[in-house]
């Protein structure tokens, strides 16, 4: 099982079918492009998911209808928002620690 996979805690229909399980692709350009970053920086550094964005990354990167994405239980579409976030956030260092020699 590959780690961009959730299984659901509560099935949804996609495509008329059971779906039980999600595999997220990584994003490219096309998607940033048309679904906006999901995240909000404030001034300290911190980040606010933005959950519009979210939902139109788990319909593209997951393959489901949107309609499906607003079938999600909240835990699952937590876990999804979970498994999409590291996307965004892998490989960000703070200036303090990039220039801290």
């Amino acid at each position: 099982m590959s780690d961009n996979t959730v299984t659901l805690k509560k099935p949804i229909q996609a495509h008329g079918e059971e779906v039980a399980k999600l595999t997220f692709r990584e994003p490219n350009g096309d998607d940033i492009m048309t679904c906006g970053y999901p995240l909000q920086m404030a001034g300290d550094g911190t980040f606010t998911p933005l959950a519009g964005a979210i939902g139109k990354y788990i319909s593209r990167l997951g393959g489901i209808p949107a309609n499906s994405v607003k079938a999600l239980s909240a835990p699952d579409f937590q876990a999804c928002m979970m498994t999409i976030i590291p996307f965004f956030t892998a490989g960000l260092e703070s200036p303090a620690t990039e220039n801290a020699d």
